[in-house]
């Protein structure tokens, strides 16, 4: 099934959720001067289902944002074209999926911020990571924008998230795997400022 962007989707989306976690977690972001003006690989860490929609109310509506999510999720018809309208493009994580990579490659060349999470799955062992946000960042030359989101949210647990100074990846390393490890450390490195 093929899924299809609708930018208006997030202007009415984003501030509802926002008001939404205000409400239930009592949510604030640090660090939003942080958020670079064109495209960026927006690198957050991933243990709950909550995650991405923290991710992308964190970075607001300002600018189109897109989600790579695991094919999966794409199942269901109605949660397909819910999700797909909302930003996101399905990847399947079993092999090489040349559309997805094109795909991610053209979000960021048109200016959007594309949210990959390194770990890959909620399910990663901590320090795990997966080179595909690292292969894009460096494909596209665009800046990787790390970002923290705090674990355990729960009903007025007082939910962070804490975007850090956007990086480029050494374009001279040549292992994907190397890059990825660094994001992570950036991303990490962020629960200091709580």
């Amino acid at each position: 099934m093929k899924v299809k962007f609708h930018r208006w989707m997030q202007w009415i989306a984003v501030p509802i959720v926002a008001l939404v976690f205000h409400i239930y977690f009592g949510y604030k972001v640090i660090g939003r001067e942080n958020i670079p003006a064109g495209g960026c690989v927006v690198c957050p860490n991933h243990v709950q289902l909550s995650d991405p929609p923290f991710a992308a109310v964190a970075l607001g509506q300002g600018t189109p944002l897109r989600l790579m999510a695991k094919k999966e999720l794409f199942r269901n018809r109605v949660f397909a074209w819910l999700i797909g309208a909302l930003g996101a493009f399905p990847i399947d994580r079993e092999g090489a999926d040349i559309t997805a990579i094109k795909t991610a490659l053209g979000c960021v060349r048109e200016g959007h911020k594309l949210i990959i999470f390194p770990q890959g799955t909620r399910d990663a062992a901590e320090g795990e990571t997966k080179k595909g946000a690292a292969m894009l960042a460096v494909k596209t030359r665009a800046p990787i924008l790390p970002m923290y989101i705090s674990e355990g949210k729960r009903f007025r647990c007082r939910a962070w998230v804490v975007i850090g100074k956007p990086f480029m990846p050494d374009a001279k390393e040549k292992d994907y795997s190397v890059i990825a490890d660094d994001i992570l450390q950036h991303i990490y490195a962020l629960k200091e400022q709580l």
